[in-house]
């Protein structure tokens, strides 16, 4: 039997999906994970291999509806689309990768519109940093950025001993807390690749060792995050900081705030250094706390620019559409 006869007709396989997407509108089963997103049809393993099948058929009309199916049923198919995407098939293979392609775009972008929906104090830099590495590695678990940012803090735990971080005199905290980060973890600022995306990934960074001050910067604020020592992302222009901030101090300790660039060596610095050598900054602006949507824009900011660069130009376009779901005002860059 022929190719041609074994792919059923694109109307039957467009009448079918209709009736499964009828009944999954009714059903707990054909909802989309997130709340209050489209609704996606449920569909047999098998069915779903017919459609991937007529992907290679030889009928033009064929192939666009099986994708345009495909795409209705959405992340129930991502799998075996997936497993489609390595077939000896080049007319199967690139259709199934160009609908994965398609159906990651989707349910990234209803992530970012989710993220961009919340209040900002609701809004959470780690998860939108690991949405951030998922342009770049679709499969990435939330999980294991935890995971090493985990590893980090109880780094620095085993470096102070007996002693709890956080009630440390905020000199000895910030030492150690950078010193793990800069000598044990090899984290540093990537002179050579400034202008990659990578630099804007933290699972990449972290792998890497190198990055952009402002992904330093926030690996370091998870950390102290997780020690409880209150330490801030920093909106500098050009070059994102972090600060110890004094006014937390414990108890008896200088309430003197600690400023640390991250991208030159984990390097303490001090307001009148930084008026020096920054045009613009603006103490009583630049030494606030970045707000949480700000810095996951600028992160943003920074991998459209550097995909830019590289040429990635359907990624850049991407990463624009995800900015605007999060945007209020603009955000500087690094």
């Amino acid at each position: 039997m022929t190719e041609h006869a074994r792919t059923p007709g694109w109307r039957a396989l467009g009448r079918r999906v209709l009736c499964l997407a009828l009944t999954a509108l009714g059903t707990a089963g054909g909802l989309a994970e997130k709340p209050g997103a489209t609704a996606e049809p449920a569909a047999s393993r098998e069915l779903i291999e017919e459609m991937i099948a007529a992907l290679a058929d030889e009928r033009f009309a064929v192939r666009e509806q099986a994708k345009v199916d495909l795409l209705k049923i959405g992340r129930p198919a991502m799998r075996q689309l997936m497993d489609a995407a390595k077939s000896d098939s080049p007319e199967q293979r690139f259709r199934a990768a160009e609908i994965v392609d398609a159906l990651r775009y989707r349910l990234l972008s209803a992530e970012f519109e989710a993220l961009g929906k919340l209040d900002d104090d609701q809004i959470e830099v780690e998860h939108g940093m690991w949405l951030i590495a998922k342009i770049l590695d679709p499969d990435l678990t939330k999980e294991s950025v935890s995971a090493k940012l985990d590893q980090m803090a109880e780094a620095v735990r085993k470096a102070v001993g007996a002693k709890k971080p956080a009630a440390l005199p905020p000199a000895e905290i910030m030492a150690t807390l950078t010193g793990v980060l800069r000598i044990e973890f090899g984290l540093t600022g990537d002179e050579v690749t400034y202008q990659h995306p990578d630099n804007s990934s933290v699972h990449r960074v972290i792998e890497r060792k190198r990055g952009l001050p402002i992904l330093l910067s926030e690996i370091g604020v998870a950390v102290a995050r997780r020690l409880e020592v209150p330490v801030v992302g920093l909106a500098i222009p050009g070059r994102y900081m972090i600060k110890y901030e004094g006014s937390r101090a414990p108890e008896g300790e200088k309430q003197a705030d600690i400023i640390v660039n991250p991208f030159e060596g984990w390097k303490a610095t001090n307001p009148a250094e930084l008026s020096r050598r920054i045009r613009g900054f603006d103490p009583r602006v630049h030494l606030m706390p970045s707000s949480t949507r700000a810095t996951l824009v600028r992160m943003l900011n920074n991998m459209h620019a550097h995909s830019l660069v590289q040429r990635q130009h359907r990624q850049a376009e991407a990463i624009r559409s995800f900015r605007l779901l999060l945007i209020e005002d603009e955000a500087a860059g690094d």
